[in-house]
Formats: C-alpha cells, structure tokens, sequence
C-alpha cells in the first residue's frame, strides 16, 4: 500500500506492507473565524472562570504584567492577524476601559530557554499599534539570565528552585495570553516555565522525569507536569495570575493542501488526483523550491474555545477541547511505527532542522502523544524518514552544534549526559551570551529535548532512519540506517520480532486513545 507522508522537505509515497494500518487526525473541530475572536476573548474576560472577572481585579493604579507564548507554537505559523495580537488589543483596550494607565503596563514574550525573538518577529505576532506603543520599553523577551530581575522564591515540597521574573510577583495582576496546540503546553506551564530559569527548569526537564514514565506530551500521570505544578503552586502564593486559553482546532493545512493529512475516504476526487500527484511533482522540483513551497504554507487554526480565569479552571476547560480534537482510536498496539518528519520543529522556527531535534521531535514528541499506552509495543522499532541534514543554524543552534560535537560524541545516554556536560553547557559565559544577545537557545536547552525522549530511547529496541545517503549522521545520533523502505522494514522484523505496522500521517497532530480505557485522560 501507498503511504504519503514527508521527509524534510519532500512527500514521498512510501510502500508498505498491505496490511499496516495508516493513522490520521479526525477532522478539525469547528473553530471561530478572525473577526469573532475579539468580541469571544471579551466575553471570557468578562465571564471569568474560577476568579473574578478582570474589571474586579484592576483599578486605575493597578501595575499589570502581560505575558505570552513566543513562535514555538502553534507551528507552522498561522495567517494573519495572530491570535496573541488579537487577544492582547482586546485585552488593553478593556484594560484602559477599567482606568489601568498605560504607563502602568508592562509585556513579556515568555520565552524561557528557547531562543529570543527578533524584533521583526514580536511585529508579526502582535502588530503594529502594540509595537508602537510598547517596544521596545514596555515590551521585550524574558531573559532568563539577567538575574537582576530574577525573584527567588524558595523551594517547594520536593526542594525544587521556584524562580521566576520579579515583574510577575510586583505585579498587582499576570495575565498570561496564550494558544494551545496540544495538551503539552498551557496550564501551570505557562509562568513557572515560560517565565522561569534554568535553575527553576532543569528539575523537572531531568531524565529521570522520563525514566520509567512516557508521559511527558500531557498533564495527567506526567511527573514533569507533576514538578511543574509544585513549582507553579509556589508562585501562585506569592503572585495574582489570570490566564486566557484559546484551546485551537488542528486546521494545520489551508483548504488547497488540506488532503495532506486526509485519508482518501474524506478526499474528493480532485483531492485523490492531488495525492497521487504531489510525490511525482515534489521529486521534479530542486529541493530549494520544495523547501520555499512548503514554508510557504500558512496555518489555518482556529480556536475552539476561548476561556479567561484561574489557571485550574481554564486548563481544564482547554484539555477537554485537545481530547475532542485529538483523540484517535488506537485498539491495539503494534511492532512498528513508520513516521516521515518535515522540515518543521517548534525549535526551528525561520531554521532548517537539524539532527538533534529531528531524535527530539520523533522520539520526545511523536512517540509520546497517546493518552493511554505507546502505539509501539515494547521492545518494538520506529522508523523514520528524513534526510537527517548535518545543518545547524549559526545564531539559533549554537548550543545543539556543540551538543551534536562533544556530547553525541561520547554517547547517547541522557544521565550520562547530565552528569558529564549540563552544568558546563548551562553555565557556560559564551553560551550565555549568545541566549541574552544573540537569539541562540540556551546552552541547557538541548538536554531538555533530548531527556524527552529517555522513555522511548529505553522502551524501544531500536529506531530506523530512511533518507540519509549513509550511515555517518545516525552513528553520532545512535540510531539505526536503512538504505530503503524495505530495508528498514526487514530490520524492524528481526529487531522487534513481529511484522504489525502502523504509519502516522502528522500534521495534523493527534494523540492515539486506546478506546477500551475511555476517553483521554
């Protein structure tokens, strides 16, 4: 059977077996369009759930700190107007309508350990008035290491560090704007993390978070999201949070792409035609006009549900739309998973990606997004296609450039890793100084991602790539080559010990539900 799906910057119709089962992600939920987004994000902060609603929590001398998500997500990026720049004039102008004085506002682009953003790209996020009025005085990134304005707030129940930007406790009110993808993201998250510092990061983005435990894609049985919350709930003793969810549909693709991610049961016939077409265009067209064609291809998410309030209250409200929407039914497990990865990484926004992040985004990210059990059986194989490209941005991927040298290079164990190389990444003054000025991700950020996949890299008896001319990228990766398809195919049989296939088409995203245990949770 034919299986369309990516590898870097082309679509492939792969073979596989007859009898492998090809997954896809149900259709988008029903979304708001753009002009109704203002008057839902009204409505939410002035419905507020779990606190009350936001002209009871601000006067004219309210000092209020307004943060919000950076580019990571949603990805690929959507058309414009952005939702955060929707959701932020919404808000200020209800803000200026209850006498908070603009001098009195503050805005941060809560971006944690990855990269900063440029200016041209906060422009494109949230517009020109909120750029003219705010930035760069009022608004810039977060940078978590100007300990200057880093409040130390002690240490919760576990003894993790709770450090967070001082502006959010001298604050009379946060408000934290956000859009989630997938349940990854938002909830307790958002502060502690997007606002936090590598100290206040590196307990629960340590290896052992995922040792025994996949989950690391959801809240619920998630010890990362279990440190999170303690680290969140420390904050919150200290700090008046309010957050605004917009919990988004999955539309990844514009209407004249969308059979992408559709299984031909949903395709028109054009659609069908477009299917089997697109493999045999892609392969005649150079490799720098697919990468311009399929950067090219904007977003068409829409919210679900717009919701404003406590941090416990929203995230619920948003974790039963991301259940809605991304649940797919997964009755059994397989021997198998054949993924093909894009050219696409919420760390490689405006980059190519690079090897790192391509083990990262398939093993930390695909391989967890089930709410049950792995799709994979244990001991089982993934193979994935991509080109693996030895490229690494030089502003952007400074860190994962000296990662993929020094630290692959001596193994791909992740405790190995932390206890030989993280805390000289993290402190390194270099590595530094390309976060705070350079838009470089911090130096500990490509631990974070490769200790996501500490479960997968143990639970699986190996991981495949097809794509590579050699083997050289996959041996400093450690993982397996296969010069085809069939090749890999033969190798999962023998590594795993059965023959049961099941390939994912992603984007759009999904997580696999075993029905038997009921809904996500």
């Amino acid at each position: 059977m034919k299986y369309l799906t990516y590898s870097g910057n082309n679509i492939l119709a792969v073979n596989l077996p007859d009898d492998a089962d090809v997954l896809y992600a149900p259709p988008p939920l029903p979304g708001l369009a753009k002009p109704d987004i203002p008057a839902a994000v009204r409505r939410a902060f002035e419905q507020c759930e779990g606190m009350p609603p936001l002209r009871e929590c601000v006067n004219a001398s309210s000092r209020v700190l307004i943060a919000f998500d950076d580019n990571c997500q949603p990805f690929p990026p959507t058309t414009l107007p952005d939702i955060r720049q929707q959701s932020i004039e919404t808000l200020l102008e209800l803000l200026y309508s209850y006498g908070v004085k603009r001098e009195n506002l503050r805005m941060l682009c809560a971006v944690a350990l990855h990269r900063k953003m440029k200016t041209h790209e906060l422009a494109r996020m949230l517009g020109p008035r909120i750029m003219r009025e705010f930035h760069p005085h009022q608004l810039d990134n977060f940078d978590a290491e100007n300990r200057a304005n880093i409040a130390n707030l002690g240490v919760t129940s576990e003894g993790e560090p709770v450090q967070v930007d001082r502006r959010v406790v001298e604050s009379d009110l946060v408000i934290y704007v956000d859009s989630v993808q997938i349940p990854l993201n938002g909830g307790h998250k958002s502060v502690a993390v997007g606002l936090g510092t590598y100290d206040s990061i590196a307990p629960h983005h340590h290896p052992r978070m995922t040792q025994h435990s996949p989950h690391v894609m959801q809240p619920s049985g998630s010890h990362m999201h279990a440190s999170i919350e303690r680290i969140s709930r420390v904050i919150l003793r200290k700090a008046r949070i309010m957050v605004m969810e917009a919990a988004m549909n999955n539309a990844t693709y514009p209407p004249y792409v969308s059979y992408l991610g559709k299984p031909d049961s949903r395709c028109n016939i054009a659609e069908k035609f477009l299917k089997f077409a697109t493999p045999l265009a892609m392969k005649a067209l150079p490799e720098p006009a697919r990468k311009i064609f399929l950067r090219g291809v904007r977003g068409a998410y829409a919210p679900v549900s717009i919701a404003a309030g406590s941090i416990d209250a929203v995230h619920a409200r948003t974790l039963d739309v991301m259940t809605r929407q991304m649940s797919v039914n997964a009755p059994r497990q397989y021997d198998t998973m054949v993924f093909g990865l894009p050219d696409l990484s919420p760390y490689s926004v405006d980059a190519r990606i690079n090897p790192v992040l391509v083990v990262s985004d398939v093993l930390g990210y695909i391989f967890n997004w089930f709410y049950h059990r792995p799709l994979v059986k244990k001991g089982g194989v993934v193979i994935l296609l991509n080109p693996l490209l030895e490229v690494f941005h030089p502003e952007y991927h400074v860190a994962y450039r000296r990662f993929y040298d020094e630290v692959l290079r001596e193994g791909t164990d992740p405790f190995r890793m932390k206890e030989r190389f993280q805390e000289k990444f993290a402190r390194d003054p270099h590595l530094i100084e390309c976060y705070r000025h350079r838009y470089a991700h911090h130096g500990f950020h490509p631990f974070t991602v490769w200790n996501w996949a500490t479960f997968a890299l143990n639970y699986l008896s190996d991981v495949i790539v097809v794509g590579p001319p050699d083997d050289r990228v996959a041996r400093r990766l450690g993982v397996t080559w296969a010069k085809s398809m069939d090749h890999a195919l033969g190798l999962a049989r023998e590594k795993s010990g059965g023959s049961s296939v099941a390939a994912l088409t992603i984007p759009p995203f999904f997580y696999c539900a075993d029905p038997a245990a009921g809904a996500g949770s």
